[in-house]
């Protein structure tokens, strides 16, 4: 049977540990709250730029094909600006650490099988990611990349966009934010190529000035880098979101845990008040007895 300290002592711990939790979901609210101005702020534009990109690449590849069979040559080295491998990659935005519920294991189970079935190389962003990577024992080439959780390092984000630019094609995987409560893993093209699932969309007919060359040549250099951070800061806020909800779960199961320690402690009280009113009765019985 638990002591009074024994008990008193654990009632202090949990509400320590209650305390801390709060305050970890604090400062998770806080940046989900700041992280889903920017990201809200921008992620319409960024989805209908993805679709302009699309256009454009779409559109170029079938001018080049054009100009190709007008000079008869099979070359299509023309088709990018920028030298590529031919190759394509998925690359996984997981976390370096846990407290983010459950979306953070299904999106990287969905990374793995998109690697599995498209036999991809694949780009782990995230301790937490490699870890579940190397769990699923995937024999696949891939590349990690350690980033911060809760900041964009800028030096960072430029070497992994120097290592993803190589490829021909590139998919990101990562955490949408829905809503506080739901954040659910998505995949996402950045490098003008719709997803191997998706169907071809209707053509749209554009004017491209100065050219469709440097239209292009623009798009790859730069839209590029803007798609790839943009996917970084939603996961980023799914992530945040996610966190606090879990530790929010969590504040509320040590609640119940509290009032059951409270109600033990209380009982515990009450065995002490017992046991001396039952020490005091005997001694007056004593005493009547003696007298």
């Amino acid at each position: 049977m638990a002591t009074k300290k024994e008990v008193t002592e654990e009632f202090d711990r949990i509400s320590t540990l209650k305390e801390v939790l709060e305050t970890y979901e604090e400062i998770a609210a806080a940046r989900m709250q700041n992280t889903r101005n920017s990201v809200f702020a921008g992620r319409l534009f960024i989805d209908e730029l993805n679709y302009v990109f699309q256009q454009v690449k779409s559109s170029y590849r079938d001018e080049m094909l054009r100009r190709m069979r007008a000079k008869h040559t099979k070359d299509p080295s023309k088709l990018t600006f920028i030298e590529r491998n031919g190759k394509t990659l998925y690359v996984l935005l997981s976390s370096n650490s846990g407290l983010y519920g459950e979306i953070v294991k299904k999106t990287t189970a969905l990374f793995i099988n998109l690697v599995k079935e498209e036999k991809a190389d694949a780009a782990i962003i995230g301790r937490v990611g490699l870890e579940l990577f190397k769990d699923a024992g995937i024999l696949t080439t891939y590349n990690y990349f350690d980033f911060p959780d809760n900041k964009i390092d800028n030096e960072a984000l430029r070497k992994i966009i120097e290592y993803i630019l190589q490829y021909e094609r590139t998919f990101i995987v990562y955490g949408r934010f829905e809503n506080i409560i739901t954040q659910k893993p998505i995949v996402t093209g950045i490098s003008g190529d719709p997803l191997p699932q998706e169907q071809t969309k209707t053509k749209v007919k554009y004017f491209f000035e100065p050219s469709l060359d440097k239209i292009m040549k623009f798009f790859e250099a730069e839209i590029f880098s803007s798609l790839f951070e943009q996917t970084v800061f939603e996961s980023q806020l799914a992530k945040f979101a996610a966190r606090m909800t879990s530790l929010e779960q969590r504040v509320e199961n040590i609640k119940d845990i509290l009032k059951d320690v409270a109600l033990e402690k209380e009982k515990i009280r009450h065995r002490i008040i017992n046991k001396k009113q039952l020490e005091t009765f005997s001694s007056m019985r004593l005493w009547s007895q003696n007298g």
